[in-house]
């Protein structure tokens, strides 16, 4: 694994690169029903920078708590009133972080999920199926992680990353 200190400078990077991807997001927008996908190079290195974690330029998890060495998960939606995130078949998820950005004012806000790896294998994804049901049959289990997470369990973000002030705040 390649893991990198998300220093001020990147950071100021990912904010430069932020202000790009919407600039193409809005563009392509215009004449297409959709947009671009957050990219993961901004939403990932911000919450990094946010949460003091190392960046994972290669495979096997997002980042990593350099105090503990364990590896972290992040999962990020460009839309403030939906989400659908996917996993992966073969991959445990925790810790598991969400980042949700509010594109009208520019900010995004980072959710600790504090869900444990059983109970999210418990989640229902279906009337008939778990998300460790679909795991097992190699499939990507998809949910809304608002929906199912966030908002019943009145979840509030523990970092705040403003993009027009390029400063990040505890929360």
């Amino acid at each position: 694994m390649n893991f990198v200190i998300v220093d001020k400078s990147r950071f100021k990077d990912a904010v430069r690169a932020y202000w790009l991807w919407k600039e193409l997001n809005a563009f392509i927008r215009n004449s297409h029903n959709r947009g671009i996908n957050f990219p993961e190079a901004i939403s990932e290195t911000v919450a990094c920078y946010a949460l003091g974690y190392e960046l994972n330029r290669s495979s096997g998890g997002d980042a990593r708590d350099p105090k503990t060495g364990v590896i972290v998960e992040f999962k990020a939606t460009s839309n403030w009133d939906r989400d659908t995130s996917s996993f992966s078949p073969k991959k445990s998820f925790y810790p598991l972080f969400f980042i949700r950005l509010n594109q009208k004012i520019d900010k995004a806000y980072i959710y600790d999920l504090d869900i444990t790896e059983e109970e999210l294998k418990r989640l229902p994804m279906n009337k008939k199926e778990t998300f460790e049901d679909q795991q097992k049959q190699g499939r990507r289990p998809r949910f809304s992680i608002l929906k199912e997470i966030i908002e019943p369990r009145n979840l509030e973000p523990v970092a705040l990353v403003d993009f027009r002030k390029e400063i990040v705040k505890s929360l």
